[in-house]
Formats: structure tokens, sequence, C-alpha cells
């Protein structure tokens, strides 16, 4: 017997004084409430109700239960209330900067055909990573080393002018001889970096290519505002780090760099492995989102906090602890 259902009859029934009313209010036939009341007057042990010439009557003991089996299915009806709410409300997810919006948006549209629903916060690597440790935001696409990432992302120098060929470092090398048929001279040109690369695993490796490439130290460029680097690109001609899809967003010409080769690597990490488990199914929207592909798990080798898994795979990755919800975090 279900115990709310039960109480649920036995109020509706108690409430109009009649078994077919009250059976009629609870959309089910007479039998069935008939059935439901004999089974909780059972399973509580005495009569809740007696019949009279007009209808039904509670008796002592039906008097008594009546406050607590409303307050049950009370409680029962705030219970789904709550759950339709909670299945309603957003992931708040964090983002990197150069997520186009079109792309996002489709990646939306393809959760709300699943019955979920999202909440895109686009801010820096550094940002996303606090207000995922500072449950802003229930779930965060993480910037991670290439080869230990669920998708990787390209990278190579977008310029002003059209770039015939890939691009090395040592291109920008002042003390390089101009090479006739050259169409755009590259020596001595600077190379901009946006607040998505201002992370140690490309920032310092493109630091320590220059160096060895022998480039001064201004001609690496670590720009805290995007716009200011793309504005140097435009009026300065600096060379731009970024991916083919930023390029294009940008109505800028763009060749892969081959020396280093560089890629971002990024990872889906959340407070609660349910998240992780609701988001697994989407790996290729996020793909699209990022300018980037999946990774292959063959190439993949464990994250260094040893506490990612295969998002593929429909594992979770937390890498920062449970804790029991606070006033203010966010849904």
């Amino acid at each position: 017997m279900d115990l709310v259902d039960a109480c649920r009859t036995f109020t509706a029934v108690s409430e109009l004084g009649s078994m077919s009313l009250g059976a009629a209010a609870d959309g089910i036939p007479q039998p069935v409430a008939s059935r439901r009341i004999a089974g909780l007057e059972k399973q509580l042990g005495a009569r809740l109700l007696e019949r009279t010439g007009r209808g039904v009557s509670l008796t002592p003991f039906g008097r008594d239960m009546l406050v607590p089996a409303t307050r049950l299915v009370e409680l029962a009806d705030e219970l789904l209330i709550g759950a339709d709410r909670a299945k309603l409300r957003p992931i708040s997810l964090a983002v990197p900067t150069s997520c186009s919006t079109r792309n996002l948006a489709v990646l939306a549209a393809s959760m709300r055909d699943r019955g979920l629903r999202v909440d895109f916060r686009s801010s820096p690597p550094g940002r996303r990573s606090d207000d995922l440790a500072g449950r802003r935001v229930r779930a965060s696409v993480q910037t991670v080393p290439a080869d230990e990432g669920t998708w990787i992302v390209a990278l190579g120098c977008a310029h002003r002018s059209p770039l015939t060929a890939p691009v090395r470092i040592a291109d920008l090398r002042r003390s390089r001889a101009r090479v006739p048929g050259d169409d755009l001279e590259l020596a001595g040109r600077r190379l901009r970096v946006m607040s998505e690369d201002n992370v140690p695993h490309i920032r310092d490796r493109v630091r320590r290519s220059a160096e060895t490439a022998g480039l001064l130290p201004y001609q690496v460029i670590v720009d805290t505002s995007d716009p200011d680097a793309v504005a140097a690109v435009l009026s300065d001609g600096d060379l731009l780090l970024c991916s083919e899809a930023e390029a294009a967003e940008l109505d800028l010409p763009w060749a892969p760099l081959i020396d280093p080769t560089i890629s971002r690597g990024y990872e889906l990490a959340a407070a609660a492995d349910e998240d992780i488990m609701l988001l697994a199914d989407f790996t290729e929207e996020v793909a699209d989102c990022l300018g980037g592909s999946v990774a292959s798990e063959a190439n993949r080798r464990p994250s260094r906090s040893g506490r990612r898994r295969s998002l593929s795979s429909g594992a979770a990755s937390a890498p920062v602890p449970r804790t029991t919800r606070s006033r203010g975090e966010a849904p």
C-alpha cells in the first residue's frame, strides 16, 4: 500500500463525508478508495471511518489521525513541486570567453531537448576556477595541459594580413634576414597572448620557446585585456596567439603555429558527480563551443590532480570537494 495515496484518499473522503465523492475528488474508482481506506486502517491498527445513513463519518481515532495524514499529504505535494522546480533550475556552467554565442546557443538547445537548462557564465581561466571553488557555479570548463584534456584546441597565429605558411616562433627573431618573395615580414613582430592562454602550461612554454629562438623579452606580451591585444594586431601588425575559430570570429587571417606546436586542453569539473553525468552526453557540442575537438582517450594521460575521470565514458570529475550547500550557493 502506498501510504501517501492512502492518506490522500482518507483526507478527501473525510472532507466530503462520502466514499463516492471522495473517490471522485481523488480521481479514482470507489472500490479503489475503499481498498485504500481498509489498507490504511489495517496498517494503523484501528478504524478510521464508520458508515452512516448519510455517508461516512470519522471515528475518534480517525479524528486524531486526520491532522497528521493531512500534513503528510501536504509535505508530499511540496516535495513533488520542489522536484519539478529543481528540474527546471538551470545548471550554471562557467565557459571560456572565446565560446561564440551561436555555439553556446546550439549547446543550450541540445540540453533543452533533454529537459535540461543551462546558464552560461563566460570568464577567463582563473575566474572559472575561483567560481567553481566558491560554489558560484555548479560546473566549469577548466583549462588543463592538452594531454590531460577531454577537449583540445590547436593554436596558431592571427594577423591583419594573410599568412601564407605555418608560423614558427623563430620567424619573429629580429636578426632573421628577409627572404625574397615573402609576402609578410614577421621578423621583429610581437606575439600577443590573450587571457585564455595566460596559464602556466601555455604562457611559460611560449616564453621558453621565444627565449630559445632568440626573441627579445618584449616580443611576447601577455595581455590582460583581449580587446587591447586585438587592437595591437590591427594597428601595430602584431601576431595574436589564438585558435582558428577565434581568428574567424575576429575576421583575421590565421595560420597554425608549428614550432612549437601548442594546444589548449580542457576538462569539465563540477562539485557534484551528478552534474558531470548530466553534461556527459554533450561532448561534441562543447567541442564546437571551444573551437576544438574531443581528445582521443588513448592519447590522454591522467590528470595531475588524480581526480579527473573520463567524461566520455560517463564517469565524473570532481576537482573540488563536496560540501554541504550553504546559503547563497549557485543553482
